[in-house]
Formats: C-alpha cells, structure tokens, sequence
C-alpha cells in the first residue's frame, strides 16, 4: 500500500512537471495579451508608439471598438467586408447620406457572406440603429470557405453562433506558441524579419481612426503619388499577371445563396436601406451573368452594382495596391458611380 502511494506521488509528481510549460504559456498569453484580445478593449486597437503589431484580428476589433465607441457616437450606417472593403471610406460613403448619418467601418479579414450575417444580425438583435449599410462584396467572397482555426480570421464570440469564447482563445493561444510568435515577445529584434515575410505581424499604419475603424492609406497613397514608377517597380509580378481563370462556373453556391437570403430578409425587415458594390480585380474574370443575376434577384437588381467587368479597372495595375485592394481614389469613385446609377435608375 505505501509503495503504491509512493508511486503515485512519483506521477502526480511527473505530470505536474509536465505540464509546467503548458502553464507557463497560459500564464504569458494572459499577462502579454499578445493580440489584445484578453485584456478590456480601452478605445484602442494598437497601442500608441508601437510600430510593429502582432496581426491584428479585425473581425474582435471591429466588435469591441464597435461596443466602446457607439455610446457616444450613436453609428447608424455600417460598412461591411473584407480588407478590400477598407479603401471604401466613411468619408467618401457620407456624401451619399444624410448630414446626421454616423459610419463605422465592419472590415474583417477574408469576410465570408455568413459572416457578413452574422454581424448584421448581432446588430439588429443589439438594438443598435442600423439604417444605412454598405456592403463590398468581391467575387472570391461568393466561395470564400469559413475560417475558424485561423486566428486573424476566427470570429467574435458575441457574433458568431458556433464561435464560444473558449474555442476563440485557444486559436489565439495557438497562435502565441508558434516559437517565432513567442521569440518575438522577448527577443523582437531577431524575429521581426521572419514574422514579417509570414504574415504574422504588420508595420503599424499612421493615421488610423478607432472612431470609425479605418486604417488610414494616406501615406501609402503620398508615396505612389511621389514615386509610382518604383512603387510598382518593386511588384514585377504585377505587370505580368496572366488573366486569372476564374470566377468558377459557379460563384454563388447553396450556402452563399442561403446566407444571402438571410442577408437579405434582415435588411427588408428592418427597413435599411443599402447598396451592393462588387469590386473588380486586376486581370480576374468577372462575375459570371448567372451568378450577377442570382445577386440581383436576391438583394434587388437596383441595389446591385457590379463592377468585376469593368474592362478599364480590370486591366489597369495603377489603380491597385497589389492587384487585389484597390486605390482609395478608385473606391471613391465607384461609390460615386454607384449612387448616380441609383439617381438616374440604370
């Protein structure tokens, strides 16, 4: 009996041990914060001074500042899309809505359609005031899968119905062991470079505004301005870019139908009015007419403005970033092109 006691302190003993290291990472996820996603939201995303940021995940950003800020600004217009949607600003939306109107910016990384539904219901059951919403809608996003293990991309758990807080944190978690995510707490010098070319961190953008969660693109758009020409030179990829062979025959499956749908009958019955832009993308094919017919049918064929077709902006590298976000200029416009297309009836 007492060998046996002894044994199973010797395992008690070794487990403890072994899990030691398990414990120590929990510990600094929740000290660190890392991702700033355990700690109070206090108003801002990025702590001031930083350069370098740990990837950000937009879809709790947008959440968070959305809760903080909205007591006091009282938004009632929202923008809703990918980070290709981020260049569609509230500035250039508002000349299109009445003088009162208060946007906020609902960017998420790699948006899917169900996502986009599940914000606009967690808006509505909140009883926040959504009478306006703009929605930018690229075609990958009619096929783009959901990404729950991802961690910039996992969503909220007050939004999501299959997201629990605990599933959201251990993505984050995971995310923190990677050993060059770890390194970086300590020892950031040496892995910037690397969690830099993966992705994993981001050089923090200047001019950025929590109140309508937009990143500013001012000082990218004064350097194209000044020095085009080596801009793109530093994107050879670029000019050569072959026409990409795709939408799929099929964009809009039974799931993006379905959510569409949803999409749909959330606007109709709580009377928002809103707008649908489908972005182009440099040497892509354009919406297919069934799946822009679909769109149309569903959302209303006056409420659909797709631009995937346009011929000029398809083909002109300028008027990109990087061949997927698009200047900001040019998303002004389109807006503008959209609502006078609304004006006029075509």
């Amino acid at each position: 009996m007492a060998m046996g006691t002894k044994g199973m302190k010797k395992f008690v003993a070794r487990s403890l041990l072994a899990l030691l290291p398990v414990v120590a990472y929990v510990v600094l996820y929740l000290v660190l914060d890392p991702f700033r996603v355990v700690h109070r939201y206090d108003g801002v995303s990025i702590a001031p001074g930083d350069t370098i940021e740990r990837m950000p995940n937009k879809r709790y950003v947008a959440v968070e500042g959305l809760k903080y800020y909205n007591p006091t600004h009282h938004y009632d217009a929202f923008i809703f899309g990918s980070s290709i949607s981020s260049n569609f600003t509230a500035a250039a939306w508002k000349r299109h809505l009445p003088d009162s109107a208060r946007v906020y910016h609902f960017t998420a990384g790699a948006e899917t359609l169900s996502g986009i539904r599940d914000e606009l219901k967690y808006l509505v059951d909140n009883g926040y005031n959504v009478r306006h919403a703009l929605f930018i809608m690229e075609e990958e996003m009619f096929r783009r899968p959901r990404r729950y293990e991802e961690m910039p991309f996992v969503p909220h758990y007050d939004v999501s119905p299959v997201i629990t807080r605990l599933h959201f944190h251990r993505v984050h978690f995971n995310a923190f062991r990677d050993p060059y995510m770890f390194a970086y707490q300590l020892m950031p010098s040496l892995t910037v470079d690397r969690l830099l070319a993966d992705g994993k961190i981001m050089t923090v953008p200047s001019g950025r505004d929590e109140v309508t969660n937009e990143d500013s693109s001012y000082a990218l758009d004064t350097l194209i301005q000044r020095h085009s020409r080596e801009f793109y030179a530093d994107l050879p990829w670029l000019k050569d870019m072959p026409i990409v062979p795709y939408p799929m025959p099929l964009s809009i499956d039974a799931d993006a139908e379905a959510s569409l749908r949803d999409i749909a009958r959330l606007l109709q019955d709580n009377g928002i009015d809103y707008l649908v832009i489908v972005p182009p993308r440099y040497m892509s094919q354009p919406l297919s007419l069934i799946d822009r017919g679909l769109l149309c049918d569903i959302m209303g064929k006056d409420k659909v403005n797709d631009f995937s077709n346009d011929s000029t902006l398809i083909h002109d590298m300028y008027s990109y970033y990087d061949g997927i976000h698009i200047l900001t200029h040019r998303c002004s416009e389109l807006i503008d092109r959209s609502y006078s297309r609304r004006k006029w009836g075509f």
